[in-house]
């Protein structure tokens, strides 16, 4: 539209407004120029939106046309056309500058100002204009200027919230395309707002009878604004509207004018509060449909990055095995072939260097079974955690110089449902710290507690070890966190990190207590076996 000329633009924005105003005219019946259904302020609006508030001149030409082939003198035609003309300009200053402009209706909050500060308050302006206009006119007598006003303000209220959210969401640039199962529930949808509507508003109940039900409107708007989008929830509710006046003005026809126009001015009311409750809960699930593709793109991205990572991971995890193994393999060499020439410093230095290959292999072990956390299957079954507990505690026993120094306890522990894989590391990683930190102690005690509590599965891993700092407990389940120094601790410092990845993929909680002399309780939660599973 904007390819045609501003001026070519004007007249046809001119011609518009005026054959709207004229057809609204028609429902005219308190006065000639107060109508309870005025479509023109919607348009008006929704073109200073479009084109700026530069294009007033054709909403106050349009006005002037309308009033003027109508009621009145050129002098009131004149003040209803300023009236009709300051509603849009101030309307679309409002909407602009606090409401989101052509945006308003993508979030819920821009909406409730829409409606507030162009559909309530810039009317105001040409209902109170107008109705001044033409009562110094003479037109209106003064016994009804309050109908009159009334009349005219809900007419306008109307039109903005139920014909400008349509105009300016349906230009808003972007495209849609319904598959055919969305064709098939549309046409569903539409005709199920027939049938309400006329049941409603049409001939198949007493006059009486109809308003009392209008809120059987509701559920069709609930249902368009939770399967559909803004744009189509806003030609709903025009649809709605259309009908309602229609069939309104239709069995109106049977009955007194009084009562057919307080029809008709209770129908904006009506309509513009279903109008905001529609596009409100319309932009709600719009909003949260992007948050939800937003969510699942960045998941997507954040499972390439993962797999990408975990690739490098084992990839530098193989690479280095190489250099490693070769310099332990040399040490040996060294170790066999010239060991006996070698003093008490070169011993030293050679045990050094083998202490090193070794940590620098165990540390890839380590990295290599933290990325095996995320590769390990979903899959969950019954575990039993006793079994699964002294399992662990045999395996690293194996090849131990004193297994019998170590008094080890299993009590009852109460089932989980998870990966016995995964959990069977928790086991090994916590028993082989508890191993290592009781070294040194003439009763070496570890024992395996559990309890089941409610909505979680308490299991303790407690040995009578040298302890940690207390205020370290918060720290210990990051990775490459040790309980003691480098110089003086076995390890990479990743064993906690992975018992801590584990559980909390099961739905646990990890944490440590101690009190730096007497041993260390490590505990860890996990959801109870369910029933069936």
């Amino acid at each position: 539209m904007r390819a045609l000329p501003w001026p070519a633009l004007l007249l046809l924005l001119a011609g518009v407004y005026f054959a709207a105003g004229k057809l609204c005219l028609r429902l005219a019946l308190v006065n000639p120029s107060a109508t309870p259904v005025w479509v023109p302020t919607g348009i008006a609006l929704a073109s200073l939106l479009w084109f700026g508030s530069s294009a007033w001149p054709a909403i106050l030409a349009g006005a002037f046309l309308v009033n003027v082939t109508t009621a009145g003198t050129v002098a009131t035609s004149l003040g209803v056309a300023a009236g009709n003309t300051l509603e849009a300009v101030a309307g679309a200053y409002l909407v602009k500058r606090f409401a989101n402009g052509m945006g308003a209706f993508e979030r819920a909050p821009d909406i409730f100002k829409f409606a507030l500060l162009a559909g309530i308050l810039s009317t105001t302006l040409s209902a109170t204009i107008g109705v001044a206009s033409l009562a110094l006119g003479g037109v209106i007598p003064r016994a009804g200027l309050g109908l009159a006003w009334l009349t005219w303000w809900l007419g306008d209220v109307g039109g903005c919230l139920v014909v400008a959210p349509l105009l300016i969401l349906w230009t808003d640039g972007s495209t849609r395309r319904w598959t055919r199962a969305q064709a098939l529930e549309a046409i569903a949808l539409l005709l199920c707002m027939v049938a309400v509507g006329q049941l409603v508003f049409g001939y198949a109940l007493p006059w009486r009878l109809r308003f009392p039900l209008t809120f059987l409107c509701i559920p069709p708007l609930i249902w368009v604004a939770f399967r559909f989008d803004p744009r189509t929830a806003a030609t709903a509710v025009l649809v709605l509207a259309s009908l309602a006046v229609a069939w309104t003005v239709g069995v109106g026809r049977t009955v007194e004018k009084t009562l057919l126009n307080e029809a008709l001015v209770m129908l904006p009311v009506f309509l513009g509060v279903s109008a905001v409750t529609t596009l409100t809960l319309s932009a709600l699930v719009a909003e949260q449909r992007r948050r939800e593709e937003t969510i699942r793109s960045t998941s997507e991205r954040l499972h390439e990055a993962m797999t990408e990572l975990e690739a490098f991971g084992h990839s530098i995890s193989h690479d280095l095995r190489s250099p490693i193994g070769a310099m332990l393999n040399y040490a040996t060499i060294i170790e066999q072939d010239y060991g006996g020439r070698l003093e008490g410093e070169g011993v030293r230095l050679l045990g050094r260097i083998r202490a090193s290959g070794e940590a620098a292999v165990q540390l890839l072990d380590q990295l290599v079974r933290f990325v095996w956390v995320e590769r390990e299957g979903d899959q969950r079954e019954h575990v039993d955690m006793s079994a699964l507990a002294r399992e662990a505690f045999a395996e690293l026993m194996v090849g131990s110089e004193n297994p019998d120094q170590v008094e080890f306890h299993v009590s009852e522990l109460p089932a989980a449902n998870g990966s016995p894989a995964l959990l069977l590391r928790v086991f090994r990683n916590l028993l082989s710290n508890s191993v290592k930190y009781t070294r040194g102690r003439e009763d070496r005690r570890i024992s395996v507690t559990g309890i089941a509590s409610g909505p979680e599965n308490t299991y303790v891993v407690t040995d009578n070890g040298s302890g940690f700092d207390p205020q370290l407990a918060g720290l210990l389940y990051e990775p490459f966190r040790r309980l003691g120094t480098a110089r003086d601790s076995e390890g990479s410092g990743l064993g906690l990190a992975i018992v801590a990845k584990i559980v909390r993929r099961h739905g646990g909680r990890v944490w440590a207590e101690s009190d730096g002399v007497s041993g260390a309780r490590f505990c860890f939660t996990l959801p109870p076996e369910r029933n069936g599973t």
